[in-house]
């Protein structure tokens, strides 16, 4: 094994988990969708040597989702929408260009 450090200065995770019963999770919202446009503006602004965008699995809070995580700072947006897109990236912007 060999410890690295992050080549990243954000981490931002999308849950994308769906469940097969009725509970509400953020797949029931556009999280799909807004990991596409999130990655697609992060391409186009030249911030992927910056950002990682990763889907993943249950974030604990599916009644609220979708949930966007930006990592490492400890920002969390819930109920997330396409609308707040240029809000996570006003966000990432203030992150990354510190």
């Amino acid at each position: 094994m060999k410890k690295n450090e992050c080549p990243y200065k954000v981490h931002l995770f999308i849950c994308v988990k769906t469940r097969d019963d009725d509970r509400t999770s953020c797949g029931d919202g556009d999280s799909l969708q807004l990991k596409a446009a999130l990655k697609n503006e992060i391409k186009s602004r030249g911030w992927k040597p910056h950002v990682r965008i990763s889907d993943t699995g249950c974030l604990g809070l599916c009644e609220k989702g979708p949930n966007v995580m930006i990592y490492p700072q400890k920002i969390w947006y819930s109920s997330v929408t396409p609308d707040d897109i240029p809000e996570i990236l006003n966000t990432l912007e203030s992150v990354i260009f510190v």
